[in-house]
């Protein structure tokens, strides 16, 4: 009998580690770049914001949106409630005394009311779950694509709100959202996630 789990268990990984495999390697592919709409700023007091999320298919992590004064508050919760579920958000950071790169593409998993309902008060209280579709290879930051690079303007990284991709500081370079995506798909493939 022990024999039999052991030899269930060895197939059990060994066919998980080659799905795992195989979905690391359409990442970028797969990704539906017409539902690329928003870039966000993010940031952690040390390393890389959301470094230490795996990439798979069951890797899910509350994106945060900071409060800031009480005129604020209001502003940041309407505004991560009202982003729409399915939405493509790029992640943009920088470390202290470095550029800004372009880490993660996550898709918006939840309606916002349902996310709702796990917010707390305090500054970091808002988020929305989001899942990952793509990731940089933060053991190997050379990979990693420049913001400036890439997006050719300043987007608007003032804040944590997910700024749109057919913003007008955007299209004033791209013209119009579907070069702009078209680009970024080209990015986004050519970086493999780690």
């Amino acid at each position: 009998m022990i024999l039999g789990i052991k030899l269930y268990l060895h197939k059990f990984i060994h066919t998980f580690v080659q799905q795992s495999s195989k979905y690391l390697q359409a990442i970028g592919k797969t990704m539906d770049f017409n539902r690329l709409d928003y870039i966000k700023n993010v940031s952690a007091d040390h390393g890389w914001a959301y470094s230490d999320c795996p990439i798979a298919l069951w890797a899910y992590f509350q994106l945060n949106f900071k409060r800031g004064e009480d005129k604020d508050k209001k502003s940041i919760d309407d505004h991560a409630l009202h982003l729409p579920k399915g939405s493509l958000i790029i992640l943009s950071q920088r470390l202290p005394e470095s550029e800004r790169y372009l880490t993660h593409v996550v898709e918006l998993v939840n309606e916002g009311n349902e996310d709702k309902e796990q917010w707390t008060p305090g500054m970091w209280g808002v988020f929305r779950w989001v899942k990952v579709h793509w990731i940089a290879n933060f053991q190997k930051p050379s990979s990693i694509p420049r913001d400036e690079d890439e997006m050719k303007v300043n987007w608007g990284w003032y804040d944590t709100k997910a700024k749109r991709l057919d913003s007008p500081n955007l299209m004033s370079e791209w013209e119009n959202i579907e070069k702009l995506r078209l680009h970024l798909k080209k990015v986004f493939s050519q970086h493999r996630s780690s």
